[in-house]
Parts: structure tokens; sequence; C-alpha cells
């Protein structure tokens, strides 16, 4: 159990960076837009940027940006990425691979001037030309969320005018399914069982969950609630919960691990 303790708060302070590893990765794209896009991979302040676009004559264009670098961070703590752009040249893939034939030619720059969480401008320059795009993350197939956790909350709590009073932290057995309608419930360490329900969407790897929520005690046992930044992995889930009843807010973060 201690094991698990120190993992679910290893997930929760994950939780709680700015521009966290990887909180950007993803497939971006625009959906009026469909046949290019941008590959973001990042880890902590830094990303590897892929525009796969098109030349003037039509032929599939790479452009990479290996050092994407925060440097600065906007209104609600937004990053902004900023590096060098080049084209590359290699070996025929078909043949022996030679390192000493690979060759990155230095092409202009490129920005990623986040947006939202799932939404982001794309600055970038080649040469004379200048683009500005905005991209949205790509979703083939919503995360696959039908199982049991073992969790931590830690959500601050406020009236509902006025500026927050004091944290509320506890352990909680997690049941959540997502199909047609969003459902989770929360049996915590306090004696209390609540069940949130509500309609869902997937954006890329991030998950959105909104509705009412009814608990069997406590201060406020029923209300309306908005969790944000789900994400999913085979071990655990990570997200961000907001809620609102006749008398109390708590907002806060909660990490759980897959039994």
């Amino acid at each position: 159990m201690k094991i698990i303790r120190s993992f679910i708060a290893a997930l929760a302070a994950a939780a709680s960076l700015g521009a966290g590893a990887g909180q950007y990765s993803d497939l971006w794209w625009n959906p009026q837009e469909s046949g290019w896009g941008v590959n973001v991979v990042q880890q902590l302040e830094t990303a590897f940027v892929t525009l796969f676009v098109y030349g003037p004559d039509g032929s599939p264009t790479w452009y990479v940006a290996p050092e994407a670098h925060v440097i600065a961070y906007g209104s609600g703590g937004l990053p902004l990425f900023e590096g060098a752009l080049y084209s590359t040249r290699g070996p025929w893939h078909g043949g022996p691979f030679d390192p000493a034939s690979v060759q990155a030619y230095p092409v202009g720059r490129v920005s990623l001037e986040v947006l939202a969480k799932d939404r982001m401008r794309v600055h970038y320059t080649t040469g004379s030309v200048a683009q500005v795009k905005e991209v949205v993350r790509q979703t083939w197939q919503p995360s696959l969320l039908a199982a049991n956790y073992t969790g931590q909350f830690v959500l601050r709590q406020a009236p509902l005018s006025g500026p927050p009073y004091g944290s509320l932290e506890y352990q909680a057995d997690v049941l959540a399914h997502f199909a047609e309608e969003g459902f989770m419930r929360v049996d915590d360490a306090l004696g209390r069982r609540c069940e949130y329900r509500g309609p869902w969407a997937q954006r890329g790897k991030l998950l959105s969950f909104s509705g009412s929520y009814t608990c069997t005690s406590g201060d406020s046992p029923a209300g309306t609630f908005e969790m944000a930044d789900v994400e999913v992995s085979d071990h655990g889930v990570t997200g961000y919960l907001r809620t609102s009843s006749a008398t109390l807010k708590e907002f806060g973060r909660f990490a759980a691990v897959r039994r």
C-alpha cells in the first residue's frame, strides 16, 4: 500500500506541472485542411516538432525542429515553444543506412503558441514563406476507460464567492466507465460515495467530462462538475476536477492507479 501511495503522489505531482512532460505530445491538425499536420513530442520544457506539409510542386515535404524550448508562459500558464526549423536529407530507406549522409539545413523558425489544452497556433517560416495556422488535437479512437482504480484527490475548497479557505485530501476507490454517457463512482476514505454522470468528449489524448454529481454525505452533497485534462494510460488516470454546489466550490487534481 505504501508503494501505491507513493506512486499516486508522483502522478499527482506530475499532473501539477505547468508544461509537464508530454502534456502537449500529440498529433495536431486543422480539420478544414486535412492532409497536413504537426507532430509534437514533448519532454518537460523541450519539444521535438515535425511539420508534414507540401512543396511548391505538391510533393510531400518534412520540416523538423528538434529543440523547441518553452521561452515564455502566457495567460493561465500556457507555454510558448520556439526553435530553429530544419529541412533534412539522408540515405534511401531501401538501402544500408549511412549516418554520414544525414544532413540538416536550417530553413527558418517555428513557434507553438498554446491557446488551450487542445488548441494551439503554429507560426513558422521557411525561407521567404511565413505561415500562421491554428490546429487542434487529432482523435482516432476514444480512450478505453472502464476499470477500477485506487486514487488520491487533492481539492481546494471555497465559498461560492470568496477566496479558498482550505484543502480536502482523501484516498478513494474509483470506478470509471465511458460509453454513451460518462460515469464515475468514487468511494472515499471519508465514508461517502459520490457519483458523477454526464456527457464526455475526447480530443487527442485528453478527455473532458462534465455534468451533475450526487454524494451520500458531506458539505456539498449535490451539484455540477467539470473534469478536464483527463489522461488515461495503461497504468492509471490523472485529471483536474471542479465542482460547484449550492454553498461550496471545490477544485483540484486527482490521480489514480489501475488495479
